[in-house]
């Protein structure tokens, strides 16, 4: 959510600088737009991008794995599809855990594969946006300027799409899964391996991108999740993170809204 969040920021920044037209040898606020649109690629691609994915292939996926793509771990799922079915037979049951753990496997497949182009796309992004700066110093290159700010533009829509599709298939089929098959403590204890692989500031940008998102969106439930899951000291230490450590990253995001 919170990627999805800074990947349309990114759009509107490009666009902001595109119908501006800036041009360096007139305007030298040019200079100070181009430089936010790399620094603000940087934080998406190369921070938010680059810790959501290190996480889900270092440790979700193989979670994953663990809890959905094995018979044993899907024994109660199965039995209680075979329950609702009235069938009694072991081999039917065995069957459908079969089933089920292909379907799991594609499921994650598809999930990397949008990762893959996600990250694809994310490399030309900040290609260009350094491209973009570096042909800011001359006027004579203003065309140019355009051109790759359009592509940033149609990239940063693009990843949107390939976030949205990869959230849309965790949310509707992963998380219930998650839920019917993975106990709390087990979900509890994931969730503090991922702070330590993390780190300290770097998990603490994160809750602030993740607390903008989950505000930003106006979705009750996510806001009562985020209550209920997010200690209450982390929370009211999010404002003071917001000016010591996020805004320094991110804070090119917000370039032209003043």
């Amino acid at each position: 959510m919170s990627l999805i969040r800074d990947s349309k920021r990114l759009q509107r920044l490009a666009d902001h600088l595109s119908t501006n037209s800036v041009k360096i040898d007139d305007d030298t606020d040019a200079e100070d737009g181009y430089k936010a649109l790399e620094e603000a690629t940087n934080y998406v691609v190369n921070f938010n991008m680059a810790g959501l994915y290190r996480i889900q292939s270092n440790m979700f996926l193989k979670f994953i794995r663990e809890h959905l793509c094995t018979a044993d771990s899907l024994r109660q799922f199965s039995r209680s599809r075979a329950e609702e079915e009235e069938e009694e037979e072991v081999g039917s049951m065995m069957s459908y855990s079969e089933e089920t753990t292909k379907a799991f496997h594609k499921l994650i497949d598809k999930i990397d594969a949008y990762r893959v182009q996600s990250e694809r796309i994310g490399k030309e992004l900040y290609k260009k946006s350094t491209i973009s700066k570096a042909s800011s110093s001359s006027s004579n290159q203003h065309n140019k300027q355009q051109h790759h700010l359009r592509d940033i533009s149609h990239l940063s829509k693009q990843l949107i799409e390939q976030l949205t599709s990869m959230r849309h298939l965790q949310d509707t089929l992963l998380v219930p899964a998650i839920s019917k098959v993975v106990s709390p403590k087990t979900q509890k204890s994931f969730n503090n391996k991922v702070l330590l692989k993390l780190g300290v500031l770097e998990s603490r940008v994160h809750l602030v991108g993740m607390h903008d998102a989950v505000i930003e969106s106006g979705i009750a439930d996510e806001k009562r999740k985020f209550d209920t899951e997010i200690p209450y000291v982390a929370r009211m230490m999010i404002e003071r993170w917001r000016h010591s450590l996020y805004l320094p990253k991110a804070g090119a995001l917000d370039y032209g809204l003043a």
